[in-house]
């Protein structure tokens, strides 16, 4: 969680300045503007990506990633425990579009659904009175359903990869604020709240259109059931928090 919290903070800090370089009219540039002219302004945080034509053996098909205007990923997750990578399993989708105003920021929206042991994001509260999550003695292998969705913002950049010669990889944060349901299996009740995921990717892309990667995805909830009997707000919700890693893949339109 603090890892991904600090790659946050300090990406959108190094790089705010960078916002405000490529003005309206700079962000659809000729070719020779950004590979002979200006290299240093339009491929710092951007790259010229090729289609490598098969028939004639050569690359072509060339085309400027700061023109990518929406971006589609699906993606896997797993759980980042290494330990136990299949107690925690589900998938996502989101679509962001890059906005004018602010060049390497995104806006959009996510959807996730996980299937989740309940210890691995939570756990049973100890004290409560009857009726209370203290009363429910969950044991290890109850297995819950989790769904969220949200609008958020990204950020595209390359920091870690100003280390290594590359023009087809991109680093990304993105943060979205969710509505989020637990759908817990033991006592067949839903606990509906907001929450927050944070997330750090490594993406490549293999065409001009389509890309891969990887990301880190840290994500907190609070929920709240209905109430079973006289109990208070406090006990009858839940805290969660979990890590998860995920493939994902998409493309540019």
């Amino acid at each position: 969680m603090n890892i991904i919290f600090l790659l946050l903070t300090f990406s959108l800090s190094t790089f705010a300045d960078s916002v405000y370089e490529l003005s309206e009219k700079e962000l659809d540039p000729e070719t020779e503007e950004v590979l002979i002219k200006k290299p240093e302004k339009y491929l710092r945080h951007e790259s010229m990506i090729y289609d490598f034509n098969t028939d004639l053996g050569i690359k072509d098909q060339r085309q400027y990633t700061g023109t990518d205007k929406n971006r589609f990923t699906a993606a896997l997750h797993i759980a980042g425990d290494y330990e136990h990578l299949y107690e925690i399993m589900g998938g996502e989708i989101n679509l962001m579009r890059r906005t004018n105003a602010y060049h390497q920021l995104w806006w959009g929206a996510q959807f996730f659904q996980h299937r989740a042991y309940f210890q691995n994001i939570t756990q049973n509260p100890s004290v409560g009175g009857a009726d209370s999550e203290a009363s429910f003695h969950r044991p290890s292998d109850v297995k819950d359903k989790l769904i969220g969705f949200g609008p958020g913002v990204g950020y595209r950049f390359k920091l870690l990869l100003d280390f290594f010669q590359t023009e087809d990889t991109f680093e990304s944060v993105d943060v979205f604020l969710n509505s989020i349901q637990l759908d817990e299996s033991f006592i067949k009740q839903k606990y509906q709240g907001y929450g927050l995921t944070t997330s750090y990717g490594l993406h490549k892309r293999t065409q001009t259109t389509y890309f891969y990667g990887g990301k880190f995805s840290y994500h907190v909830a609070s929920v709240t059931r209905s109430a079973i009997s006289n109990e208070s707000k406090s006990e009858r919700s839940l805290s969660l928090g979990w890590l998860s890693i995920a493939f994902d893949f998409g493309f540019f339109f």
